[in-house]
Protein backbone atom coordinates (compact mmCIF):
# COMPACT_ATOMS: atom_id res chain seq x y z
CA UNK A 1 0.00 0.00 0.00
CA UNK A 2 1.00 3.81 -0.49
CA UNK A 3 2.03 5.76 2.28
CA UNK A 4 -0.17 8.68 2.57
CA UNK A 5 1.37 11.52 3.81
CA UNK A 6 0.21 15.01 5.45
CA UNK A 7 1.41 18.01 5.40
CA UNK A 8 1.01 20.45 7.97
CA UNK A 9 2.94 23.90 6.94
CA UNK A 10 1.32 23.56 3.47
CA UNK A 11 -2.32 23.79 4.94
CA UNK A 12 -1.36 26.66 7.62
CA UNK A 13 0.06 28.19 4.76
CA UNK A 14 -3.23 28.27 2.36
CA UNK A 15 -4.66 30.03 5.31
CA UNK A 16 -2.27 32.92 5.60
CA UNK A 17 -2.21 32.73 1.26
CA UNK A 18 -6.14 33.64 1.67
CA UNK A 19 -5.87 36.34 4.42
CA UNK A 20 -2.92 37.72 2.25
CA UNK A 21 -5.38 37.69 -1.05
CA UNK A 22 -7.66 39.97 1.31
CA UNK A 23 -4.90 42.28 1.67
CA UNK A 24 -4.71 42.89 -1.74
CA UNK A 25 -7.97 43.68 -2.42
CA UNK A 26 -8.32 46.01 1.13
CA UNK A 27 -4.68 47.42 1.52
CA UNK A 28 -4.45 47.38 5.01
CA UNK A 29 -1.67 49.46 5.59
CA UNK A 30 -3.08 52.54 3.26
CA UNK A 31 -3.65 54.25 6.70
CA UNK A 32 -0.28 54.10 7.90
CA UNK A 33 1.91 54.66 5.01
CA UNK A 34 0.96 53.73 1.24
CA UNK A 35 4.83 52.48 1.05
CA UNK A 36 4.63 50.04 3.37
CA UNK A 37 0.96 49.01 1.85
CA UNK A 38 2.53 48.65 -1.66
CA UNK A 39 4.79 46.66 -0.09
CA UNK A 40 2.81 43.99 1.83
CA UNK A 41 -0.25 44.27 -0.88
CA UNK A 42 1.18 44.53 -4.22
CA UNK A 43 4.72 42.39 -3.87
CA UNK A 44 4.92 40.22 -1.00
CA UNK A 45 1.51 39.24 -0.77
CA UNK A 46 1.86 38.41 -4.43
CA UNK A 47 2.93 34.92 -3.63
CA UNK A 48 -0.80 33.85 -2.47
CA UNK A 49 -2.24 33.01 -5.78
CA UNK A 50 0.88 31.18 -6.93
CA UNK A 51 1.18 29.03 -3.76
CA UNK A 52 -2.32 27.67 -4.87
CA UNK A 53 -1.87 26.47 -8.17
CA UNK A 54 1.79 24.93 -6.76
CA UNK A 55 -0.79 22.97 -4.64
CA UNK A 56 -2.53 21.96 -7.49
CA UNK A 57 0.60 21.02 -9.34
CA UNK A 58 2.10 19.03 -6.72
CA UNK A 59 -1.43 17.35 -5.55
CA UNK A 60 -3.65 16.92 -8.47
CA UNK A 61 -1.56 16.63 -11.51
CA UNK A 62 0.05 13.89 -10.66
CA UNK A 63 -2.81 11.68 -10.80
CA UNK A 64 -4.58 13.44 -14.11
CA UNK A 65 -1.72 12.44 -15.62
CA UNK A 66 -1.54 8.96 -14.54
CA UNK A 67 -5.27 8.51 -14.94
CA UNK A 68 -7.24 10.65 -17.11
CA UNK A 69 -10.73 10.66 -15.30
CA UNK A 70 -8.63 12.50 -12.39
CA UNK A 71 -8.30 15.45 -15.15
CA UNK A 72 -12.14 15.56 -15.70
CA UNK A 73 -12.96 15.19 -12.50
CA UNK A 74 -11.02 17.95 -11.53
CA UNK A 75 -12.21 20.09 -13.92
CA UNK A 76 -15.67 19.52 -12.89
CA UNK A 77 -15.19 20.48 -9.57
CA UNK A 78 -13.55 23.85 -10.43
CA UNK A 79 -16.03 24.31 -13.11
CA UNK A 80 -18.64 23.65 -10.95
CA UNK A 81 -17.42 26.34 -7.94
CA UNK A 82 -16.67 28.80 -11.06
CA UNK A 83 -20.53 28.84 -11.88
CA UNK A 84 -21.73 28.92 -8.65
CA UNK A 85 -19.42 31.39 -7.91
CA UNK A 86 -21.30 33.60 -11.44
CA UNK A 87 -24.37 32.98 -9.30
CA UNK A 88 -23.59 34.08 -6.24
CA UNK A 89 -21.48 37.46 -8.14
CA UNK A 90 -23.95 38.00 -10.83
CA UNK A 91 -26.40 39.94 -8.34
CA UNK A 92 -23.46 42.58 -7.54
CA UNK A 93 -21.95 42.33 -10.80
CA UNK A 94 -25.38 44.06 -12.23
CA UNK A 95 -25.32 46.30 -9.13
CA UNK A 96 -21.90 47.50 -9.57
CA UNK A 97 -22.04 47.59 -13.72
CA UNK A 98 -20.04 45.44 -14.59
CA UNK A 99 -22.03 44.05 -17.34
CA UNK A 100 -23.29 47.45 -18.74
CA UNK A 101 -23.30 48.16 -22.02
CA UNK A 102 -21.34 44.62 -22.32
CA UNK A 103 -22.25 43.16 -25.64
CA UNK A 104 -22.02 38.74 -26.48
CA UNK A 105 -18.17 38.35 -26.77
CA UNK A 106 -17.24 41.10 -23.75
CA UNK A 107 -19.22 37.97 -21.75
CA UNK A 108 -17.87 35.17 -23.47
CA UNK A 109 -14.67 36.94 -22.56
CA UNK A 110 -15.83 37.60 -19.08
CA UNK A 111 -16.68 33.72 -18.14
CA UNK A 112 -14.02 31.79 -19.90
CA UNK A 113 -10.77 34.44 -19.73
CA UNK A 114 -10.80 37.07 -16.92
CA UNK A 115 -13.74 36.48 -14.69
CA UNK A 116 -17.16 38.07 -13.97
CA UNK A 117 -15.83 39.45 -10.72
CA UNK A 118 -12.79 40.77 -9.75
CA UNK A 119 -11.64 37.26 -8.00
CA UNK A 120 -13.28 35.15 -10.04
CA UNK A 121 -10.59 35.04 -12.48
CA UNK A 122 -8.28 32.38 -10.44
CA UNK A 123 -10.76 29.86 -11.57
CA UNK A 124 -11.04 30.25 -15.27
CA UNK A 125 -7.07 30.77 -15.04
CA UNK A 126 -6.36 27.29 -13.14
CA UNK A 127 -8.68 25.33 -15.77
CA UNK A 128 -7.39 26.64 -18.79
CA UNK A 129 -3.84 26.14 -16.83
CA UNK A 130 -4.21 22.72 -15.82
CA UNK A 131 -5.76 21.78 -19.25
CA UNK A 132 -2.71 23.07 -21.01
CA UNK A 133 -0.71 21.79 -18.72
CA UNK A 134 -1.77 17.92 -18.95
CA UNK A 135 -1.44 17.97 -22.91
CA UNK A 136 2.02 19.94 -22.57
CA UNK A 137 3.49 16.99 -20.33
CA UNK A 138 1.74 14.10 -22.09
CA UNK A 139 3.09 15.26 -25.35
CA UNK A 140 6.41 16.61 -24.58
CA UNK A 141 9.63 15.77 -22.05
CA UNK A 142 9.47 18.37 -18.90
CA UNK A 143 12.58 20.51 -19.83
CA UNK A 144 10.91 21.03 -23.38
CA UNK A 145 7.23 22.20 -21.43
CA UNK A 146 9.65 23.95 -18.82
CA UNK A 147 11.11 25.91 -21.56
CA UNK A 148 7.84 26.72 -22.87
CA UNK A 149 6.35 27.86 -19.15
CA UNK A 150 9.17 29.98 -18.96
CA UNK A 151 8.65 31.89 -22.84
CA UNK A 152 4.71 32.02 -21.68
CA UNK A 153 5.74 33.73 -18.49
CA UNK A 154 8.12 36.12 -20.12
CA UNK A 155 5.61 37.24 -22.52
CA UNK A 156 3.08 37.57 -19.70
CA UNK A 157 6.06 39.61 -17.81
CA UNK A 158 6.01 42.02 -19.96
CA UNK A 159 2.40 42.49 -20.14
CA UNK A 160 2.26 42.70 -16.33
CA UNK A 161 4.43 44.37 -14.02
CA UNK A 162 7.29 45.01 -16.68
CA UNK A 163 4.86 46.56 -19.55
CA UNK A 164 6.47 50.29 -18.87
CA UNK A 165 10.36 48.95 -21.09
CA UNK A 166 8.41 47.86 -24.04
CA UNK A 167 8.74 51.34 -26.40
CA UNK A 168 5.57 52.62 -27.03
CA UNK A 169 4.16 52.29 -30.93
CA UNK A 170 6.73 49.59 -31.90
CA UNK A 171 5.76 46.14 -33.34
CA UNK A 172 5.93 44.38 -29.41
CA UNK A 173 3.56 46.71 -28.28
CA UNK A 174 1.07 46.45 -30.68
CA UNK A 175 0.87 42.79 -30.47
CA UNK A 176 0.13 43.78 -26.25
CA UNK A 177 -2.53 45.79 -27.47
CA UNK A 178 -3.96 42.68 -29.42
CA UNK A 179 -3.31 40.70 -26.43
CA UNK A 180 -5.47 42.95 -24.22
CA UNK A 181 -8.44 43.01 -26.48
CA UNK A 182 -8.63 39.07 -25.63
CA UNK A 183 -7.21 39.31 -21.74
CA UNK A 184 -7.69 41.75 -19.69
CA UNK A 185 -4.47 41.14 -17.86
CA UNK A 186 -1.18 38.80 -18.63
CA UNK A 187 -1.62 37.03 -15.69
CA UNK A 188 -3.77 34.59 -16.78
CA UNK A 189 -4.57 30.92 -17.41
CA UNK A 190 -2.25 30.70 -20.62
CA UNK A 191 0.90 32.97 -19.25
CA UNK A 192 0.83 33.25 -15.33
CA UNK A 193 -0.71 29.63 -14.31
CA UNK A 194 1.58 26.79 -15.95
CA UNK A 195 4.91 27.81 -14.61
CA UNK A 196 3.50 27.28 -11.23
CA UNK A 197 1.91 24.52 -12.18
CA UNK A 198 4.85 22.56 -13.36
CA UNK A 199 7.15 23.85 -10.50
CA UNK A 200 4.92 22.14 -7.84
CA UNK A 201 4.94 18.86 -10.55
CA UNK A 202 8.62 19.58 -10.32
CA UNK A 203 7.94 18.98 -6.25
CA UNK A 204 6.99 15.65 -6.34
CA UNK A 205 10.14 13.73 -8.19
CA UNK A 206 12.62 16.39 -7.10
CA UNK A 207 13.29 19.34 -4.17
CA UNK A 208 15.93 20.89 -2.53
CA UNK A 209 17.08 20.17 0.74
CA UNK A 210 15.03 21.84 3.34
CA UNK A 211 18.76 23.73 4.57
CA UNK A 212 19.25 24.96 1.18
CA UNK A 213 15.59 25.86 0.77
CA UNK A 214 15.71 28.56 3.54
CA UNK A 215 19.24 29.70 2.73
CA UNK A 216 18.51 30.72 -0.69
CA UNK A 217 15.07 31.93 0.35
CA UNK A 218 16.58 34.24 2.32
CA UNK A 219 18.31 35.94 -0.31
CA UNK A 220 15.93 35.82 -2.82
CA UNK A 221 13.58 37.28 -0.86
CA UNK A 222 15.40 40.31 -0.74
CA UNK A 223 15.76 40.45 -4.31
CA UNK A 224 12.26 39.85 -5.02
CA UNK A 225 11.16 42.97 -2.70
CA UNK A 226 14.01 44.79 -4.65
CA UNK A 227 12.11 44.38 -7.66
CA UNK A 228 8.96 44.97 -6.71
CA UNK A 229 10.37 48.95 -5.60
CA UNK A 230 12.82 49.44 -7.92
CA UNK A 231 9.50 48.98 -10.50
CA UNK A 232 7.64 51.22 -8.58
CA UNK A 233 9.93 53.85 -8.74
CA UNK A 234 10.28 53.36 -12.18
CA UNK A 235 6.50 53.77 -12.69
CA UNK A 236 6.34 50.96 -15.11
CA UNK A 237 3.68 48.63 -14.48
CA UNK A 238 0.77 48.30 -16.11
CA UNK A 239 -0.12 45.72 -12.87
CA UNK A 240 1.76 44.12 -10.23
CA UNK A 241 0.98 40.34 -10.12
CA UNK A 242 4.00 38.79 -11.84
CA UNK A 243 7.50 39.48 -10.99
CA UNK A 244 10.99 37.74 -12.40
CA UNK A 245 11.93 36.87 -8.70
CA UNK A 246 8.77 35.54 -7.71
CA UNK A 247 9.21 32.44 -9.94
CA UNK A 248 12.27 31.22 -7.65
CA UNK A 249 10.77 32.38 -4.18
CA UNK A 250 8.10 30.45 -4.95
CA UNK A 251 10.14 27.41 -5.67
CA UNK A 252 12.49 27.45 -2.70
CA UNK A 253 9.17 28.69 -0.34
CA UNK A 254 7.34 25.56 -1.61
CA UNK A 255 10.12 23.08 -1.33
CA UNK A 256 10.53 24.61 2.18
CA UNK A 257 6.90 23.34 3.13
CA UNK A 258 7.29 20.50 2.10
CA UNK A 259 9.72 19.51 4.70
CA UNK A 260 6.83 19.70 7.42
CA UNK A 261 5.43 16.01 6.51
CA UNK A 262 3.47 13.41 8.50
CA UNK A 263 2.67 9.53 8.10
CA UNK A 264 0.11 10.67 11.13
CA UNK A 265 -3.29 12.56 10.60
CA UNK A 266 -2.65 16.00 12.29
CA UNK A 267 -5.38 18.44 13.76
CA UNK A 268 -6.59 19.67 10.64
CA UNK A 269 -8.54 22.49 9.44
CA UNK A 270 -11.75 22.09 7.36
CA UNK A 271 -10.50 21.40 3.47
CA UNK A 272 -12.28 23.77 2.01
CA UNK A 273 -11.75 26.45 4.52
CA UNK A 274 -9.29 28.88 2.33
CA UNK A 275 -11.31 28.28 -0.63
CA UNK A 276 -14.71 29.82 0.73
CA UNK A 277 -12.12 32.58 2.45
CA UNK A 278 -10.98 33.28 -1.15
CA UNK A 279 -14.44 32.92 -2.82
CA UNK A 280 -16.76 34.94 -0.08
CA UNK A 281 -14.12 37.56 0.93
CA UNK A 282 -15.85 40.70 -1.60
CA UNK A 283 -18.91 39.89 -0.21
CA UNK A 284 -17.51 40.45 3.50
CA UNK A 285 -16.25 43.86 1.92
CA UNK A 286 -19.19 44.66 0.88
CA UNK A 287 -21.30 43.91 3.81
CA UNK A 288 -18.31 45.81 6.13
CA UNK A 289 -18.82 48.82 3.79
CA UNK A 290 -22.75 48.38 4.11
CA UNK A 291 -22.90 48.20 7.97
CA UNK A 292 -20.32 51.05 8.39
CA UNK A 293 -22.42 53.08 6.47
CA UNK A 294 -26.09 52.25 7.98
CA UNK A 295 -23.95 52.32 12.00
CA UNK A 296 -22.22 55.47 10.73
CA UNK A 297 -19.26 53.63 12.25
CA UNK A 298 -16.54 55.01 9.38
CA UNK A 299 -13.41 53.83 11.47
CA UNK A 300 -14.08 50.11 9.77
CA UNK A 301 -13.95 52.12 6.19
CA UNK A 302 -11.72 54.99 6.84
CA UNK A 303 -9.60 52.83 8.71
CA UNK A 304 -7.75 50.55 6.12
CA UNK A 305 -6.01 48.39 8.95
CA UNK A 306 -9.31 47.96 11.12
CA UNK A 307 -10.95 47.65 7.64
CA UNK A 308 -8.77 44.16 6.69
CA UNK A 309 -9.28 43.19 10.12
CA UNK A 310 -13.37 43.33 9.86
CA UNK A 311 -13.67 41.71 6.52
CA UNK A 312 -11.04 38.93 7.73
CA UNK A 313 -12.58 38.12 10.53
CA UNK A 314 -16.14 38.22 9.08
CA UNK A 315 -15.38 36.14 6.12
CA UNK A 316 -13.44 33.35 8.44
CA UNK A 317 -16.54 33.22 10.37
CA UNK A 318 -18.55 33.38 7.55
CA UNK A 319 -16.42 30.50 5.65
CA UNK A 320 -16.12 28.33 9.00
CA UNK A 321 -19.93 28.06 9.46
CA UNK A 322 -20.01 27.01 5.24
CA UNK A 323 -17.80 24.63 6.35
CA UNK A 324 -20.01 23.02 9.03
CA UNK A 325 -22.91 23.33 6.92
CA UNK A 326 -21.55 21.56 3.59
CA UNK A 327 -20.52 18.75 6.72
CA UNK A 328 -23.48 18.40 7.39
CA UNK A 329 -24.70 16.89 4.20
CA UNK A 330 -23.67 13.30 3.49
CA UNK A 331 -21.28 12.41 0.89
CA UNK A 332 -20.24 9.44 -0.27
CA UNK A 333 -16.84 7.54 0.77
CA UNK A 334 -14.07 9.07 -1.05
CA UNK A 335 -10.48 7.78 -1.57
CA UNK A 336 -7.18 10.52 -2.21
CA UNK A 337 -4.31 12.15 -1.43
CA UNK A 338 -4.77 14.07 2.44
CA UNK A 339 -3.23 17.70 2.39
Amino acid sequence: MTTKYFYPAINRFKLLAAFLVIAIHTSPLTSISPEADYILARVLARIAVPFFFMVTGYFVLPKALADNSHVWSYLKRIGLIYLVSMVLYFPVGIYAGHFKEAGIVSIIKMIFLNGTFYHLWYLPALMLGFGLMVLLLRALPVPAVGVICGLLYLVGLFGDSYFGFIPEGSFVSTIYTGLFHIFEYTRNGLFYTPIFLLFGYLMVEHRPSFALSLGVLGGLSGLFLGEGILLKLLEVQRHDSMYLFLLPVMYFLFSALLEDSTEELPQLMPKELPLFIYLLHPLFIILVRGGAKITKLSVFVDNSLVHFLAVAISTLAGAWILTKLIALIPKKNSRGKHT
